[in-house]
């Protein structure tokens, strides 16, 4: 229970100084309040509305005082207002999460459904024709930046063969199962891949390691059988490298994300995050990377209880002190 609590202390330090490091970039360059009120109203604004900008958000105070009344907003559910949108973050913001949510975790489920099976083969069959020939694709992919997977697949799947929608919609999956499918499996498949490949690559290399262990000897010769040593004893102690990658991985998943999602013409947390960076918006962009840094914070801390589950060996230690 200690080590809970020392982790969900690290990581709301990470959250703390995540935000408020980027709620001082979006200020930098502002000579002034009235010229930060000015901006945050789109430039063109009475001198009474810049006044009611900055008292609302206290604009004339310095960078902690600020942070601190926008923490106290945020615990209570209030994101601040959009003067470029003309709405409330948290009524712009809502819908977007649930797309960007949904790509990461359909990029990281079937990342390890395709990974698990061809790493676990690749191990098995160390050297021969598949392993040769799965190392070669996983090497291409990982190599092949996400711009340019997004163009292939986009042109191949929609302008080639017209199978995919070519400008993608929120349309969720408990809305319409067939739409939701067209709408995110050109998005979501670009993700997956890069994902598939790492996770491939890494966990191949684990279980090479794993098949050559004592225990792994002393089971067999006990009359195991063939595939409960491999696919319950070998792959259990071999997950660790596919568990750190999703913690390690996830920032750079938001990353290319943001690409997809502008590609795609998927209105979610990446494209939304341009957008508001662009138009300087600054209360948008302070919740929109609050969001991300959350989403990453709850999935890291996730990964490391997952571990305890996986070895109960780390259980012990934690258990120790």
């Amino acid at each position: 229970m200690r080590y809970v609590f020392q982790r969900l202390a690290q990581l709301l330090i990470v959250f703390l100084l995540v935000t408020f490091g980027v709620l001082i970039v979006m200020r930098i360059g502002s000579g002034s309040a009235n010229e930060l009120g000015l901006r945050m109203l789109g430039g063109q604004a009475s001198d009474t509305q810049v006044a009611e900008v900055i008292s609302r958000y206290h604009l004339d105070s310095n960078y902690v005082v600020q942070y601190l009344y926008w923490l106290r907003d945020l615990v209570t559910g209030d994101l601040g207002y959009s003067q470029i949108n003309n709405m409330d973050v948290t009524q712009l913001l809502t819908p977007l999460v649930m797309v960007t949510t949904l790509l990461g975790l359909y990029a990281i489920i079937f990342g390890v459904i395709i990974a698990v099976p061809v790493a676990v083969h690749q191990a098995y069959r160390r050297d021969g024709w598949f392993d040769r020939i799965a190392s070669l694709s996983t090497f291409v992919i990982v190599g092949v930046p996400t711009i340019v997977l997004s163009v292939l697949l986009k042109l191949m799947f929609n302008t080639r063969l017209g199978w995919f929608p070519a400008i993608g919609d929120k349309i969720y999956p408990w809305q319409d199962l067939g739409g939701h499918f067209k709408n995110f499996f050109l998005p979501a498949l670009t993700l997956t891949l890069p994902i598939a490949a790492i996770y491939a690559r890494l966990l191949r290399a684990d279980m090479s390691l794993t098949l050559q262990a004592d225990f792994i000897t002393l089971a067999s010769a006990k009359g195991v059988p063939p595939r409960q040593v491999l696919w319950k004893h070998a792959l259990r102690n071999s997950l660790f490298s596919i568990v750190t990658a999703i913690g390690t991985q996830l920032g750079a998943l938001v990353g290319s994300a943001i690409v997809v999602e502008t590609f795609f013409d998927l209105d979610g947390l990446g494209g939304r995050l341009i957008r508001a960076v662009l138009t300087r918006d600054l209360f948008t962009v302070q919740s929109l990377v609050a969001v991300i840094v959350l989403l990453v914070v709850l999935v890291n801390f996730g990964v490391d209880l997952l571990y305890a589950v996986l070895d109960p060996r780390i259980r012990q230690v934690r258990a120790l002190g």
